[in-house]
């Protein structure tokens, strides 16, 4: 097997090297990812966020990964890395290399690594490493409010592929269809549900709802996830899609954050994401079982409105709601499995008790 020539690329490198490829066949880093990662507040500048492989002057691997802090129950900030974007060329793949590069991931990071947006192919190769462990998964439920065959079955082999333009001709009458019973539907705004501001009162209302929570997501992290997104809302990139490998356009992509206040006060965050057809719900505090139903409401009214083909949540009290108030053409259950590096479960056993949202990682920004 030819020998594999690694190079790392730090954040404050990450300009630089842009510009020294840009213009070749493939790139490792998109510019919306360098932006995010150069603002990030979690970011450690003395680690590297980019690996490469390279077999002479070829690119053949890459793996680029997230910095990120969780607290301990001390309150001492720890560092560690999420895995996140995964690349080898076709003839180079089942050959080692990627794993090469998450070897030197996990020395430089001391083993401090998690991991949670994989696939079936990185789950096998995740399995097999004495370094990692699959330590708890995230349960949710998705739920299915419009045909959407055209989006979900060519994924699932090549047959379905060829016959997308017929799945979408079936979607368009089933839902033409489904979406008559709401056509005098109202779009009702929700009393005391108003956009978030990312200020001081709401960092206080947050740092009260989320003491058990592992990452502590607070208005500074949000800020900047609105702020530095890896994916935009726009046409394709042209020609920088076919180089770069991973998502940067949607046709439709939004973040919003809203909070719910009565009296004026804030007894109540949300934050969802929509991407094309599907929304995602990845954070929510609240006070009360009423105020968690007033948000459910929230998001009936944006699922008609928005024609939101499917919905992903793992709050309880949410789906409880959803479920009760049915509508829905079909529904299951949804789970996430997180990896994390043994070393660091050793270190910081709470980790597993500690509470995980759907937002965490890289997920938010996909």
């Amino acid at each position: 097997m030819p020998m594999l020539e690694i190079r790392k690329i730090k954040c404050f490198e990450l300009n630089a090297f842009y510009e020294e490829v840009k213009n070749n066949p493939i790139l490792p880093i998109s510019m919306k990812r360098i932006l995010s990662y150069q603002n990030n507040p979690k970011r450690n500048e003395t680690l590297p966020v980019l690996y490469l492989g390279y077999i002479g002057n070829n690119l053949v691997t890459y793996r680029s990964v997230l910095q990120d802090q969780f607290q301990t129950q001390s309150d001492e900030k720890v560092s560690c890395v999420w895995l996140s974007g995964s690349w080898t060329a076709i003839n180079f793949r089942k050959k080692g290399y990627s794993r090469i590069l998450l070897d030197e991931i996990s020395k430089d990071y001391k083993g401090y690594i998690m991991n949670s947006n994989y696939g079936s192919h990185s789950f096998s190769l995740f399995s097999k490493r004495t370094d990692l462990v699959n330590y708890r998964f995230l349960e949710g439920y998705r739920f299915y409010y419009r045909f959407s065959l055209a989006e979900i079955l060519p994924s699932k082999s090549t047959f379905f592929k060829k016959i997308r333009p017929f799945l979408k001709g079936t979607d368009q009458i089933g839902n033409l269809i489904f979406d008559s019973r709401f056509i005098f539907y109202s779009k009702k705004k929700i009393a005391d549900i108003e956009i978030a501001k990312f200020d001081q009162e709401l960092a206080n209302f947050i740092s009260n709802h989320n003491k058990n929570s592992l990452f502590k997501r607070n208005t500074e992290d949000f800020q900047w996830i609105f702020d530095f997104p890896w994916v935009i809302q726009s046409a394709k990139d042209g020609g920088f899609d076919k180089k770069y490998y991973f998502t940067t356009s949607a046709k439709r992509f939004q973040k919003k954050a809203f909070v719910l206040r009565k009296n004026n006060e804030i007894k109540g965050f949300l934050l969802y994401s929509i991407k094309n057809e599907q929304m995602n719900v990845h954070y929510i505090f609240c006070d009360s079982q009423r105020e968690s139903a007033d948000f459910s409401q929230f998001i009936w009214t944006i699922i008609r409105s928005e024609k939101i083909s499917s919905l992903v949540m793992t709050d309880k009290r949410l789906i409880d709601w959803m479920q009760k108030k049915g509508g829905y053409i079909f529904s299951k259950t949804w789970n996430k499995g997180y990896f994390a590096g043994k070393e660091l479960l050793k270190s910081f056993p709470e980790i597993q008790n500690n509470d995980i949202y759907m937002g965490d990682g890289d997920t938010i920004f996909t």
